[in-house]
């Protein structure tokens, strides 16, 4: 029987990784959150090797947190999953006998859903190859901060941040402290085959940061949600709480998910020739932050002299507190995103606004190596720097709503799918206290 790649290379994983019992199927959701589907190996097997995907409740596409239905959504209908097993690993021993395998979503005639971020990634980043003769690639720094549990009568009611010194390249004995579990971390990074750069202490109690490598813009997502499910994992079987969450402390440095992005020629193009994508970043920003800063909790970010990003629209070389951060000529770091957001879609934005970028051919001007916010209006005004990032989710969803371009781009499929998404959720931690939100965000993220 002539097998697909995908079930040959399912079953190459196999027989490399006999001991699997049973495979999780997940598809990552609007709210940065996964939908899983558990199969045993032998069915899993089976729907691969017949090229079926694994059926899903087209409902749990709209959930709101705790399960809540958003207004105006239906209950009923049907998607698939289109399991990708390129992307399949273990779980860390002793749990190695489940695989996880991410998913794309289809519809009922077998082509991917015009909602689906992950899909439409691959298509705009076919599309900016094909308009501009550059290529992508994409790499992402992960931040996390290990808490302790709180726990009355056995139950988790809370987390509490480390106590011990730390800081940015740190390495204390209480740093030493903690290496067994971080080296474990990058062990198992290392075993399901990503391949960091580098990881170090960072500004907060307990947080580090682990650099991944780069790729093409699907595969570094997918890349990066292995290695926050490992870094969950591990820091389980530590009994810790591994978060990534953008402010666990109100008193320290929180957490980002900054991502690089490389514009790469391929043929006739000079490097410099890029700068129109950075350029489209800027212009579009604002409403790109709809994506790439989800959640209210997000703008606690918006910040001078916290390297950060800062609160204008403006880039410079090294400049941390700039969101946009030049380290090549063609290689920019933005600083405007954390783990709350959806990468895929995040990265979708990001490349609509780059595209519309390259097709204007807009100049990159708002440069600045200094905090924006200490400048004053007259020299901020001469360096073109004109416009702050949004305070709220609420201004980027209206910026979004507003940027008639970004959105033709990203899809009004996911737009309209999107926005009164995440509007209904903003009504939800709404009527939550600042405790509520708290726990949640922490144990979610």
């Amino acid at each position: 029987m002539h097998l697909t790649k995908q079930a040959a290379l399912w079953d190459k994983f196999l027989e490399e990784n006999p001991q699997i019992e049973f495979v999780w199927v997940q598809y990552l959701s609007f709210k940065a959150t996964f939908l899983v589907q558990v199969l045993p190996v032998a069915r899993f097997t089976k729907l691969v090797h017949q090229d079926q995907p694994v059926a899903l409740t087209r409902t749990a596409l709209f959930l709101l947190p705790m399960a809540h239905r958003p207004a105006g959504s239906k209950p009923g209908g049907v998607c698939y999953l289109q399991p990708d097993v390129s992307t399949a690993y273990c779980h860390v021993a002793p749990n190695a006998h489940r695989a996880v395998v991410n998913a794309s979503c289809f519809d009922e005639s077998g082509r991917p859903m015009e909602e689906c971020p992950r899909s439409h990634l691959g298509v705009l980043s076919d599309l900016l190859k094909k308009e501009t003769g550059f290529y992508p690639l994409v790499g992402f720094e992960v931040e996390v901060m290990y808490m302790r549990r709180i726990r009355q009568n056995g139950k988790v009611v809370n987390y509490e941040i480390m106590d011990e010194p730390h800081s940015l390249y740190s390495m204390t004995t209480d740093d030493w402290n903690q290496l067994p579990m971080i080296e474990a971390t990058a062990r198992a990074m290392l075993k399901a085959g990503i391949a960091i750069d580098k990881f170090h202490s960072e500004h907060a109690p307990g947080q580090w940061e682990f650099v991944l490598p780069p790729g093409a813009p699907v595969d570094a997502v997918d890349i990066l949600l292995k290695a926050r499910g490992i870094i969950h994992e591990v820091a389980e079987q530590y009994d810790l709480k591994a978060t990534m969450c953008p402010r666990p402390s109100s008193k320290h440095p929180g957490n980002g998910m900054h991502v690089h992005l490389s514009m790469n020629a391929v043929s006739g193009r000079e490097l410099k020739d890029s700068e129109a994508f950075f350029a489209g970043m800027l212009e579009h920003l604002p409403a790109v932050m709809a994506f790439s800063f989800s959640q209210e909790a997000s703008y606690s970010r918006i910040a001078s002299g916290v390297m950060s990003g800062g609160e204008y629209v403006c880039w410079g070389w090294e400049n941390k507190d700039a969101p946009l951060r030049r380290v090549a000529i063609n290689r920019f770091e933005l600083k405007s995103l954390d783990a709350l957001a959806n990468p895929y879609l995040a990265l979708c934005g990001i490349f609509a606004a780059g595209i519309d970028g390259m097709r204007k051919n807009l100049p990159l001007t708002a440069e600045t190596s200094f905090s924006a916010a200490k400048l004053s209006p007259s020299e901020r005004e001469e360096l073109g720097i004109k416009a702050m990032l949004p305070k709220s989710l609420s201004e980027s969803l209206d910026a979004l709503e507003a940027d008639r371009t970004l959105c033709d781009l990203v899809g009004d499929a996911i737009v309209n799918f999107y926005v009164p998404f995440k509007r209904g959720e903003l009504e939800m931690f709404q009527k939550m206290t600042d405790e509520e939100k708290h726990k949640y965000l922490i144990g979610t993220y």
